[in-house]
C-alpha cells in the first residue's frame, strides 16, 4: 500500500513538473537582432512586386510589409504566413507591381497590449499652395491612436500631434501635423492611456547657446499617462567621450527637457518611467 502511494505521488509530481516544462516552452520570445531586406521579384514573365525579408536572431516570427502601390500611392500593410524560428529567414511579398519599403518581424503568437507598430509618413497636399506631414500607424495588437513627432523645418522647433481616430489592430489609424511641417516619427498610443508612462514619444533637437555661435544638443520626452523623466546619450565630438544626463521628470502630458553640454550632440533621446 505504501508503494502504491509513493508510485501515485511520483506520478503526480512527474505530471506537474512536464506540465511546467510545456509552459514554459510555449512562452513566445520577442523576436530580436532582426535584420531586413528588399527585392524586387518577378512574378510570371511580364510581371513584378515587392517582396520583404525578415532574419532574427532570436524568437518566432513571421514577416511584415509596407507596401507601396506606385501608380495610386496609396500604402497598406501585409502580412507574410510562413512563421519561423530563429534564425531562419521568414517572407512576405507585396500586391503585383507593388514595391516593398519597409520589412519588420511580427511576434508569433502576438504579444498583448499595443505591439508592433510601424509607420509610414507622407507629404500631402493642402489646398492650393500648402503641404503639411502625415502618418499612418497600424499596430499588430491592440487600441490605439496615431501620434506623432513633427517638425517646423522654418524655426527647428518639435512639438506632439496626436489623431483623434481610435482603431483597433491591426487597422490603420493617421494624423497630421501643421502646415509645412513634416511628420519625422510616430507611434500607435495605447487607447486609454494604461497605467504608468504610457504613449511616449522622445526627440532631439540642436539647438543654439545664445552667445558665441554656440550649440548644444537637446532632447524631449512627452507621454500620455505616468510619471517620466528625458534620458539622453550624449557626445563630445572632440574627445569622443560618450555620457548620459536625465530630465528632472515630469508628469503626463507635459514635456521634459534637458541638455547635453554645450557643443555636444545629443545621439539617442528616450522616456523612462519613474
Amino acid at each position: 500500500m505504501t508503494r502504491r502511494v509513493i508510485s501515485l505521488a511520483a506520478a503526480v509530481l512527474l505530471g506537474l513538473f512536464t506540465m511546467v516544462l510545456t509552459t514554459t516552452d510555449a512562452q513566445a520570445v520577442t523576436p530580436s537582432g532582426c535584420t531586413t531586406s528588399v527585392q524586387w521579384v518577378q512574378q510570371g514573365s511580364d510581371y513584378f512586386q515587392g517582396k520583404g525579408n525578415v532574419t532574427c536572431t532570436a524568437g518566432t516570427y513571421r514577416a511584415k510589409l509596407v507596401c507601396h502601390n506606385m501608380q495610386t500611392g496609396a500604402m497598406y500593410i501585409k502580412y507574410g504566413t510562413q512563421v519561423v524560428t530563429a534564425p531562419n529567414t521568414a517572407s512576405a511579398i507585396c500586391n503585383t507591381g507593388n514595391v516593398a519599403e519597409k520589412v519588420a518581424a511580427v511576434a508569433d503568437p502576438l504579444g498583448t497590449g499595443v505591439t508592433g507598430c510601424i509607420f509610414w509618413s507622407e507629404w500631402i497636399q493642402q489646398g492650393s499652395d500648402y503641404f503639411q506631414g502625415k502618418a499612418t500607424v497600424s499596430c499588430d495588437t491592440g487600441t490605439y491612436r496615431a501620434k506623432l513627432v513633427c517638425r517646423n523645418n522654418q524655426t527647428g522647433a518639435a512639438y506632439v500631434k496626436s489623431g483623434t481616430e481610435v482603431v483597433t489592430a491591426p487597422a490603420m489609424t493617421t494624423a497630421i501635423c501643421n502646415t509645412g511641417n513634416t511628420a519625422e516619427q510616430a507611434i500607435g498610443a495605447q487607447a486609454p492611456a494604461g497605467p504608468g508612462a504610457t504613449g511616449c514619444v522622445a526627440w532631439a533637437e540642436w539647438v543654439s547657446t545664445g552667445y558665441n555661435s554656440g550649440y548644444y544638443g537637446r532632447g524631449t520626452a512627452q507621454c500620455d499617462s505616468g510619471s517620466y523623466r528625458v534620458q539622453i546619450a550624449c557626445h563630445n565630438n572632440q574627445t569622443g567621450q560618450d555620457y548620459t544626463v536625465y530630465g528632472y521628470g515630469t508628469t503626463a502630458p507635459y514635456n521634459d527637457t534637458t541638455t547635453c553640454y554645450s557643443g555636444n550632440v545629443a545621439q539617442t533621446v528616450t522616456a523612462v518611467p519613474l
